[in-house]
Formats: structure tokens, sequence, C-alpha cells
């Protein structure tokens, strides 16, 4: 109950502090907004030509400016007040409610088992599968910048429904399915492309969409994406 109270506590807090955020661009310092977009701008086509000394000179003079631009706001001090408070207020649980000791004949290591992802969230990355071959596990992941590619015919997908979760703010997201594996696709986008099989919609905004092929409910072999992305292009295609 106290963890879940806690959950309830953080997620509470995130949200104040993005109303915060969301005011203070808007009523208070509408320029603010613009100094945000135009530095998110820089993080992402500095990303994209991160190989080239142009590149690393956008992507690390936005993340400066970005920098700079959010820490006098608000919502930042908001923001940093609310984790100092939840530090103090869990130390202080921790010393009220102790953590009862396992008794050493309780082997806790029979009902556990760790695995180590393949895939591994990161803010600035990318995610590439066409080069090595890859086991299969369910994927449920975020990251910040950077493009996305995922091919299945790299992996041998189990019988039933395997599901793709993946959270994205800036960037491609690209998922190739083998021609004998059936689809599902929901997508939310801020802005960006969306390209799915036979499906096309350019600059899309505020977008939720939902598609899956014909054979979807029917397949021994299926594969379920959700994907949300803040900006950038998501494209589903046969391979």
């Amino acid at each position: 109950m106290l963890k879940k109270s806690n959950v309830d506590w953080i997620q509470l807090s995130i949200i104040a502090v993005v109303v915060v955020f969301l005011i203070e661009i808007i009523f208070m310092d509408s320029g603010l907004l613009f100094l945000v977009v135009l530095a998110s701008i820089a993080l992402y086509f500095g990303r994209r030509s991160y190989h080239k000394v142009t590149g690393k000179t956008i992507f690390w003079g936005g993340v400066f400016f970005l920098f700079i631009t959010l820490i006098d706001t608000f919502a930042i001090r908001l923001l940093l007040l609310t984790v100092i408070a939840y530090f103090l207020w869990n130390w202080y649980q921790k010393k009220q409610h102790p953590a009862k000791q396992i008794p050493p004949s309780i082997d806790v290591t029979e009902e556990t088992i760790q695995q180590d992802q393949f895939f591994q969230s990161k803010w600035f990355a990318q995610y590439h599968t066409t080069e090595n071959a890859f086991a299969w596990e369910d994927m449920n992941m975020q990251s910040g910048i950077g493009d996305v590619k995922i091919d299945l015919n790299n992996t041998m997908l189990p019988t039933g429904e395997s599901v793709i979760v993946f959270r994205h703010l800036f960037g491609n997201v690209q998922v190739i399915i083998p021609y004998d594996v059936e689809a599902s696709i929901h997508h939310s986008v801020v802005f960006g492309d969306i390209y799915v099989f036979d499906h096309q919609e350019r600059n899309a905004f505020n977008r939720t969409i939902r598609l899956q092929t014909k054979g979807y409910h029917a397949s021994s072999q299926k594969v379920k994406i959700v994907t949300q992305v803040v900006a950038g292009k998501l494209e589903v295609k046969r391979g």
C-alpha cells in the first residue's frame, strides 16, 4: 500500500509540474516556448548528423541552450523541490518503518529470475536490429532523441501475440514485419508522418490512430505495436 501511495504521489507531482510549466510558457512567458522548440530542433538535427563535427556542435549547443532556458523557470525549481521532498519523505518513512530482515532459512532466489534485456532504454540512442540476429522478448522501452529501426526478420517470433511498446520524444521509428506475420498498430504522435503499410499521413498533428491487418485475430503469429512519439515519423512495412 505504501508503494502504491508513493507512485500516486509521484504521478500527481509530475502532472502538477507539467501543468505549471505549460501555464508558464503559454500565459506568463510565451517566448520561452519558442526557445524550447528551437533548442529541441537543434537536438534533433544535431543527433541525426552526430557523426560529423557540425552535428556534435549543434547537438551540444542545443543541450546547453535548453539547459540555460529551463533552469531559470519556476516549473523546474518546483520539480527540484518535489524531488528533494520525495527523497526526504522516503528517508523519513524508512526510519519510521524499517525493512524487516528476511530469515536466513528462506531461499529468496528460487522464485525470481533476472534476465538482461536485449534493448535498454536510453535518452540519446540509435536502435537498430538489422545487422545481427537476436532472441525475441517483448519490448517496453522509452528514449529521448534518435532513430529506431526494428527488423523482426532477424528474430524468431513465438506463437501468439508479441508486443512492442515504444515511447519516443524526437526521431523516426521504423518496424519491418515478415510477410507471414499479422500486425496491430496503435500510434500517438504530436507532430509527424505516419506510414503504416498502405496507410499514409503527412504532417499529422495531435493524432492517435489504430490500424491492424485483416487476418490479425485469426493468426497464430502476430505482433502488437504501441508507439508514442512527440515529433517524428512512424513507418511499419513488410520486408
